[in-house]
């Protein structure tokens, strides 16, 4: 069995127990009702004339003219507004801006790789596009009009290496 203390008897649904410590019993009181009823006799009835006309506050505060804390709020609201469109402005143009600089950059790109393509299909002697080829035993490539050219004893005219002999290249499709 549970402890006295430790124990809460409800008597009456209606009544809530009490919670107090050592307080096993409900206490038993006069209850109040404290309904809208009751209170309804301190409502006076509100003439509907009263209601539409502006208490004397209110028209003196519906009447004054902005204080100067008002003028410098809307002077401040006004300079914000100005600064904010400035700003929008710049930013459109910074956008613009950046656009245009993008496609330069693109368009910068892309004719520094075609110079890069043009490059790798040039003669590094003559700078030339030849159509016939010939790779040294180093494993560079000339056209075959430069490897002509070149003296007795054969060298590599790029990196120097002698050579007895080179090979023919097939044409690059381009």
């Amino acid at each position: 069995m549970a402890s006295h203390s430790n124990t809460i008897i409800i008597a009456d649904d209606e009544e809530l127990p009490s919670l107090q410590p050592g307080g096993s019993r409900p206490r038993g009181g006069p209850r109040c009702d404290y309904s809208y009823r009751e209170f309804e006799h301190m409502f006076g009835e509100t003439d509907d004339e009263t209601d539409t006309t502006p208490s004397r506050k209110r028209k003196r505060t519906e009447m004054k003219e902005p204080s100067a804390l008002d003028n410098a709020f809307k002077e401040l609201q006004k300079a914000i507004r100005h600064k904010m469109q400035r700003l929008r402005e710049k930013k459109r143009m910074l956008r613009d801006e950046l656009r245009q600089e993008r496609e330069r950059h693109r368009k910068t790109l892309e004719e520094a790789s075609r110079q890069r393509e043009r490059r790798v299909l040039e003669c590094k002697i003559c700078y030339t596009q030849p159509d016939r080829w010939v790779t040294i035993v180093c494993g560079h490539m000339i056209c075959e009009s430069c490897a002509g050219n070149l003296e007795t004893p054969k060298k590599c005219p790029i990196c120097r290496e002698r050579f007895t002999g080179y090979i023919g290249c097939l044409p690059f499709a381009g």
